[in-house]
């Protein structure tokens, strides 16, 4: 039988029982640029024989030539993935390589079973790899266990990789670390924001409000293999300072803080804003703006080479919104101190930003009176007719604390489907 590889089917293997003597499969790849840069980012392999041109037409091969082990790459790839395919135990190699590979070849890898052995479900193949002008490039065998079960698999989609020729990808986060606050559940801004950023690489800290918000915040802090799942009710004199306490304790470096949070007493945010009380503004001052205020400042001494400070906001800062009333007031002064901070602590490389997104249906949302007919009038307006969701607010997080963004500070960024420029 003779196997072929198709990106779009799924991966389905072949048991020892299954298999036959003369039994084939292969897959025909053309070897680029990318591909060796690849290998040589995987493999550690910059050997400059396959990265410097120069460097290669001076020796053997006068020319840019594939690393030897793609081509053993490639043969792995059709044992795993069909013959005999998933639950393949590798137990040798054996490789001769006859010809170099280089740029534009098209290479084709096929594997054909010579002998079973019953003992062990032992499998020897004759590996051989031929260029397009059916050259053989390598040469040899493999022994390996085959499964003795039948799989099924969908095939996975592979992540899409981005090469950077000037250096470092500025959009990796990895050896970042960072302190996310606010999350409440799978639904809060903040969740879909640390999600983004762990997803880019970086590593998160994260805190819950109480012993009732635990259970639904720590096993999302945990999908996330956050460092630090720590409790902090901003209404508590010390939360705050005993969170950063701790991640001084482990932590040399903080490299950006995530603060989404806001709260009103109810009957203050239900009223009018001319009704409400002094102690219900302040408090919605308190926990809504100048809480990040003091992250700033607990912030700045762990920012040694710089930071990014993000905070969320609401376009009811600039305009009325039905319903949304103290907070209004509250999300100007947060706006305003977004600027003022990026001011002040702009000379030590920490950016500060708002992330302004349009009507999310969230836990913290659901306090605002008919917040419903909100989302239905917003995304009626907004030239999308469509309102962002939490994986979007994370994708602009993960820009504003990346690298590519490191001259960029004091804006208020909208992210709404455009709702912000509609009347």
């Amino acid at each position: 039988m003779n196997i072929a590889m198709s990106a779009a089917a799924p991966i389905e293997n072949r048991t020892f029982d299954e298999l036959a003597v003369g039994d084939t499969a292969s897959l025909t790849r053309t070897l680029s640029k990318r591909d060796i840069e690849l290998f040589a980012v995987v493999s550690g392999d910059v050997n400059p024989a396959h990265l410097d041109p120069a460097y290669a037409e001076t020796d053997a091969f006068h020319g840019v030539i594939a690393h030897g082990m793609w081509g053993g790459a490639l043969v792995s790839a059709v044992l795993g993935t069909q013959l005999p395919g998933p639950g393949t135990i590798y137990l040798g190699q054996d490789l001769r390589f006859r010809r170099p590979v280089r740029i534009g070849d098209v290479i084709t890898t096929r594997v054909t079973l010579r002998e079973k052995r019953e003992a062990h479900r032992t499998c020897i193949f004759d590996c051989l790899l031929e260029n397009q002008r059916g050259e053989p490039v390598i040469t040899g065998t493999a022994e390996v266990m085959a499964p003795a079960e039948k799989v099924i698999r969908p095939r996975p989609a592979l992540p899409a990789v981005t090469l950077h020729e000037n250096g470092p990808d500025p959009f990796d986060l990895r050896g970042k670390r960072g302190l996310i606050v606010g999350i409440a559940n799978e639904h809060s801004i903040a969740f879909g924001c640390a999600r983004a950023l762990r997803d880019a690489g970086a590593d998160l800290a994260i805190t819950y409000l109480n012993d009732k918000a635990e259970p639904h915040v720590r096993p999302l802090g945990e999908s996330l293999d956050c460092a630090h799942i720590l409790p902090c009710d901003l209404r508590e004199a010390g939360a705050l300072e005993g969170v950063f306490g701790r991640l001084s304790q482990s932590w040399d470096k903080l490299d950006f803080v995530l603060h989404s949070v806001a709260f009103a007493p109810r009957e203050d945010l239900h009223g009018r804003v001319v009704d409400c009380s002094a102690s219900g503004f302040a408090q919605a001052m308190e926990v809504s703006c100048h809480s990040f205020v003091r992250m700033a400042r607990l912030a700045e001494p762990l920012m040694k080479d710089g930071g990014t400070l993000l905070t969320v906001t609401f376009y009811g800062s600039a305009r009325v919104v039905d319903h949304y009333n103290l907070m209004g007031p509250v999300k100007a002064a947060l706006e305003s101190a977004v600027r003022y901070m990026a001011s002040e602590l702009g000379p030590k490389g920490i950016r500060v930003h708002a992330i302004s997104p349009g009507p999310i249906k969230t836990r913290a949302a659901s306090g605002i009176d008919r917040f419903d007919e909100l989302l239905a009038q917003a995304a009626a307006r907004a030239p999308q007719r469509h309102l962002a969701e939490i994986s979007d607010v994370g994708g602009l997080a993960h820009f504003l604390v990346s690298d590519a963004a490191r001259r960029i500070t004091g804006t208020v960024i909208p992210v709404d489907g455009g709702q912000h420029i509609s009347a």
